[in-house]
């Protein structure tokens, strides 16, 4: 009798396990939409780089974690030799550290870079640095990334 009294009618048992599912499932599809970031890295001229740039770079973030894509381009600035990608976790305060590598198709040309600053709602600035080896020699230029949030396509 006590058993009864505390049981829930089955019409309402099913209606709640529905909205459990349906509730999952809309957080997790929740947790999966991508926030993207477009803007600019530039960095100051160096013994290897001797002109400053100021080239585009994505970034998308998803689940906490930031990824990022920039075409490397060639001496003069003319074409596209590689792509410069990277990653970082995103702290519950919007601090991150994006660190990425770039190698040339061409032996003995590659670099590491470093940016790290905070990431808000609407994007912010990153600072940091390339770390270039070219035939074994170093190098080192230090860059911005300014970011501004924006909607629509993903990486590619």
């Amino acid at each position: 009798m006590i058993r009864e009294s505390m049981s829930i009618p089955r019409e309402t048992a099913v209606a709640l396990a529905a909205v459990a599912v349906v509730g999952l499932s809309a957080s997790s599809s929740l947790a999966e939409v991508p926030e993207r970031f477009v803007g600019t890295l530039s960095c100051a001229k160096s013994a290897f780089a001797k002109p400053a740039r100021r080239e585009p770079i994505t970034v998308e973030v998803i689940d906490g974690v930031a990824r990022y894509r920039h075409t490397v381009l060639n001496e003069d600035g003319t074409a596209g030799v590689g792509m410069e990608t990277g990653e970082g976790k995103i702290g519950k305060d919007g601090k991150v550290t994006l660190g990425g590598t770039w190698k040339s198709r061409n032996r003995g040309y590659s670099y590491e870079a470093r940016y790290t600053g905070t990431l808000g709602a609407k994007g912010d600035e990153l600072a940091g640095s390339q770390n270039w080896t070219i035939h074994g020699r170093k190098d080192e230029r230090s860059c911005t990334v300014n970011l501004s949030k924006r909607r629509g396509l993903l990486l590619r």
